[in-house]
């Protein structure tokens, strides 16, 4: 089994999702998202991305593992490749907009 722990930079919308359930399905080994309290399956992960409520400041685990096969070589490509792929696919926040302030012109005398 392996772990990886990294914090979102981002947001994962509907199209990432279901980017991340085909990402999965390149492995034999099983990926388990754990997000706050929820742990869910990356190919299950279109049906419930909302509710993980992924953004910037998000802290994700990801847990692989081919149980009781141990597929070593498969379960080191799956955290890997998915790890990758999560980190690309999520959707950097808007830059934050200052508020611009505006010089009064005065009238010119002419």
């Amino acid at each position: 089994m392996y772990l990886e722990r990294f914090v979102a930079d981002g947001f994962l919308d509907a199209d990432g999702a279901e980017r991340l359930r085909w990402e999965s399905a390149r492995y034999v080994s099983r990926i388990y998202l754990i997000v706050g309290e929820r742990r869910v399956m990356a190919q299950n992960l279109q049906l419930c991305w909302e509710a993980l409520d992924v953004g910037p400041g998000t802290p994700i685990a990801l847990e692989v593992t081919s149980g009781k096969r141990g597929l070593l070589d498969d379960e080191q490509r799956a955290i890997a490749g998915f790890a990758d792929t999560f980190r690309e696919l999520l959707v950097p926040p808007a830059p934050r907009r200052h508020p611009r302030w505006r010089r009064r012109r005065t009238p010119s005398a002419t």
